[in-house]
């Protein structure tokens, strides 16, 4: 009985225990994060007392506002813009920018705000946030996606400005109640942010981080003469082949740059080593957190490879394999060539302003990593210069702004079989003075050279017009 007894106390003891350690978790440690849910119906009469603040883009021009009773969150951009923004809706929370900066969307700050309330006086009006988004470029690149699937991000790549940060599919966040159900049953997932979430096989675009790691760790890498007879044989029975099987035959590391030989580097990564270029792409933020305020990024992927994965470590000197990447990542890429080995932190908040128009916070810039040496980024900005003049001449618009890049296409398995691949380029442009920087990814667009280069051609362009 006494035994019984003893284990009955034990047990109440435990849940006792338990409680009260859950009742400590969420009294002490999550309350702030309960408190100010979206969809605490006390936050939410808290903010009935209050009109929402703008977001604006980086000209002053709206692209959110909450109409004077209250009630409803207008989105004069739609479906173009949801993705860096957000939306912030009563029944269905909040999401990007507007959750992220929402507390000081919801209500008045600064200082004059503060000694009307002190005296009695009521502000009404949320603060407003501006963005580095360029609203026009962002519909244009918008548009340039046409009905496909993929993402593109432009930004400066001295300061780490987001000019253009584009997703598609997409929905109105102007009719949430009315698409909500067919949004999250959509299988082509336009809820899902893939310039900063989606997750791609690099393909030849990585070829620049191979270069760079080739360049400073090989000596003799620029003035060697790589063989190239069409193919890497493993084992006598996997091989790696060059794009339509062609054998280039003896080049320098430029020529296979501008080629874009897998079987060069393919051999490179192998006398690199795993370890040595896994160093190189994480300097370039593969497996490290990237920090965006207001905006969730997912990490790329890099793996770590055993030495006697031969036929492995060849194709991650390619882009290929289980190499995964971020078109955000890929922006980050090219900004790092275009800066001179420099990779300033991204940023898409510029500043928040009361109602008065008074800058109560402002987004510093500072430096993110310095992946490669100055004369390295140079090289490879060179090399780029040679894909874009024998490479992508046809694109008469490349020739306009002076632009460099690198183009990828990207195998994938779709279940079994193979997928149509993805079509990538990374660039910036003008070559002596880069302005932007870019990366476009289009899923199941075929080879590097045709569509995402056309649209990095336009879009660029048009970036250049348009930012000063």
């Amino acid at each position: 009985m006494n035994k019984n007894l003893k284990i009955i106390s034990f047990m109440f003891s435990f849940l006792f225990l338990v409680i009260i350690s859950s009742l400590i978790y969420f009294l002490v440690f999550r309350s702030t994060y309960y408190s100010n849910h979206s969809l605490n119906k006390r936050i939410s009469q808290e903010r009935s007392k209050f009109i929402r603040g703008k977001i604006l883009d980086r000209d002053g021009n709206v692209v959110a506002y909450t109409t004077e009773d209250g009630q409803k969150r207008i989105y004069p951009y739609g479906e173009a813009l949801v993705h860096p923004i957000g939306y912030a809706d009563i029944k269905y929370g909040m999401s990007g920018i507007e959750n992220d900066m929402d507390e000081y969307l919801r209500e008045p700050r600064g200082f004059i705000s503060s000694i009307k309330s002190f005296f009695g006086y009521e502000d009404v009006h949320g603060s407003d946030v501006k963005l580095t988004i360029d609203s026009e470029l962002q519909s244009y690149a918008y548009e340039s996606l046409g009905n496909n699937k993929g993402a593109i991000v432009v930004m400066n790549p001295k300061t780490g400005e987001i000019y253009a940060l584009v997703s598609k599919p997409s929905f109105d966040p102007n009719n949430l109640n009315e698409i909500w159900d067919s949004l999250i049953m959509e299988g082509t997932a336009p809820l899902y942010n893939r310039a900063i979430n989606g997750k791609y096989p690099p393909g030849s675009t990585f070829k620049v981080i191979t270069s760079a790691s080739s360049i400073e760790n090989i000596d003799g890498a620029l003035n060697r003469k790589f063989k190239d007879d069409g193919f890497i044989d493993f084992n006598g029975v996997d091989k790696l082949y060059n794009q339509n099987r062609i054998a280039f035959g003896e080049m320098s590391l430029k020529d296979a740059f501008i080629r874009s030989s897998n079987v060069v580097f393919g051999n490179l990564a192998l006398e690199l080593g795993n370890s040595e270029l896994k160093k190189y792409a994480e300097r370039f933020y593969f497996n490290r957190d990237l920090d965006l305020k207001g905006l969730n990024v997912s990490n790329s992927y890099f793996p770590e490879l055993n030495d006697h994965e031969t036929g492995l470590i060849a194709q991650t000197g390619i882009g290929q394999g289980s190499i995964l990447v971020t078109p955000i990542n890929l922006a980050l890429i090219s900004s790092a060539i275009a800066n001179n080995g420099i990779m300033m932190r991204p940023y898409i908040v510029d500043e928040v302003l009361n109602s008065y128009g008074d800058i109560i916070n402002k987004c510093s810039k500072f430096i993110l990593s310095k992946p490669i040496k100055c004369k390295t980024a140079s090289i490879i900005s060179s090399y780029m210069r040679g894909v874009v003049e024998n490479n992508l001449s046809h694109i008469s618009e490349f020739s306009s702004i002076k632009a460099v890049g690198k183009t990828g296409t990207a195998d994938y398995k779709n279940g079994d079989e193979d997928g149509v691949p993805h079509s990538l380029f990374i660039g910036f442009a003008p070559y002596d003075n880069p302005k932007v920087s870019i990366s476009v990814v289009v899923e199941g667009g075929g080879e590097g050279r045709g569509i995402a280069s056309e649209i990095s051609s336009n879009v660029m362009k048009k970036a250049i017009e348009l930012i000063e």
